[in-house]
């Protein structure tokens, strides 16, 4: 079943300003466990100069860009990038056409 590239599919690629891969997010429950803060609503945002927790290490947002694909990336086993915090590696089935990327420095 051919997929509707209209429908965003995203995951949210952490990078190192430096280059080095950190991590890929692909759920919601990752950001609870990144210890993103929760604003005065309870709501939690990705946002430059905001701070979170990965592996014991403390990093803030530098810079954020929103890539968008005509078609869907599609997720193999041989797919790049892992999720730590997911109990697949790469979701299997979870294609994406747009990803969110993310740069940080360690604090």
């Amino acid at each position: 079943m051919k997929k509707n590239p209209e429908q965003l599919a995203v995951r949210i690629k952490i990078l190192h300003t430096n280059g080095n891969e950190v991590a890929y997010l692909y759920s919601r429950d990752s950001f609870d466990l990144l210890r993103i803060p929760k604003n005065q609503n309870g709501m939690q945002f990705l946002e430059i100069g905001n701070t979170f927790v990965y592996e014991d290490k403390k990093y803030v947002i530098k810079n954020i860009n929103f890539r968008m694909q005509p078609d869907f990336l599609e997720a193999t086993n041989e797919s790049y990038g892992i999720n730590l915090y997911s109990p697949d590696s790469n979701p299997d089935g979870f294609d994406q056409n747009c990803q969110i990327g993310v740069f940080v420095e360690e604090v």
